[in-house]
């Protein structure tokens, strides 16, 4: 069953189309990467996906709805987070207050919104940082972070923007982990864009290639890897 239907998006920016008649489906429960070079237009569709840009046209349809025409806190209420490449912490605030944010999507209670923020960072293994500023975190913990963030919103659908941009070999292994677990044992549906071959290609089940805002390849990520399009 689709989750997230994308139905022949356009969005220009004057004679450019970022994105350029691209149609695709997320079932529900799937994982699905997102590749393609610099400028291909991935975060750009991310951006309309969660509702931050309105298409020029086409149709987003998100657990049947449609969507096209609703911005970010809409998409945000019906389930819908996403992390950003580069994460900002929300003022002095400390790792469990930055959680919390998310969480007060769901609550108005001061309790509730920090008892679910603690056992967030606790299943991300982030429980011994919850009082540290995120500006004093080290890149990769920055990014669990952004993404324990975005979970406390108690997304549907978490769309994840170059969360490995920048790691080691070490690091990117722990996010992997972290992804698996978002996806296998909370059962979120997630969709990621990411220029690291390794994380996208071990732990998507399907891939979509974009390039100058085009889709040129999907398929398995075996597939997609020997596609002759995608290779040059």
């Amino acid at each position: 069953m689709a989750l997230l239907e994308v139905h022949n998006l356009v969005k220009a920016f004057g004679g450019l189309k970022a994105n350029d008649d691209v149609s695709f489906t997320v079932d529900k429960g799937e994982l699905l990467g997102l590749i393609g070079p610099n400028g291909a237009g991935k975060t750009t569709l991310f951006n309309c996906i969660a509702g931050m840009f309105p298409p020029t046209s086409g149709r987003i349809v998100f657990a049947g709805e449609d969507v096209t025409a609703l911005g970010a806190p809409e998409m945000a209420r019906r389930g819908l987070a996403r992390t950003f490449q580069v994460y900002v912490a929300a003022g002095d605030l400390n790792v469990l207050e930055n959680v919390m944010v998310g969480c007060f999507m769901r609550t108005r209670s001061q309790s509730q919104a920090k008892a679910k923020a603690e056992g967030i960072l606790d299943d991300l293994g982030l429980g011994g940082l919850k009082l540290n500023l995120v500006s004093e975190l080290p890149v990769a913990a920055q990014k669990r972070v952004t993404m324990a963030t975005a979970l406390a919103t108690s997304p549907r659908l978490l769309l994840l923007d170059e969360v490995a941009a920048g790691l080691n070999p070490s690091e990117i292994e722990d996010i992997m982990a972290g992804i698996r677990h978002i996806h296998s044992d909370l059962g979120i549906t997630v969709m990621l864009i990411e220029h690291v071959m390794e994380l996208v290609m071990n732990i998507s089940q399907r891939v979509i290639v974009l390039d100058y805002g085009k889709k040129i390849a999907e398929g398995l990520p075996r597939d997609v890897a020997r596609n002759p399009l995608v290779i040059k």
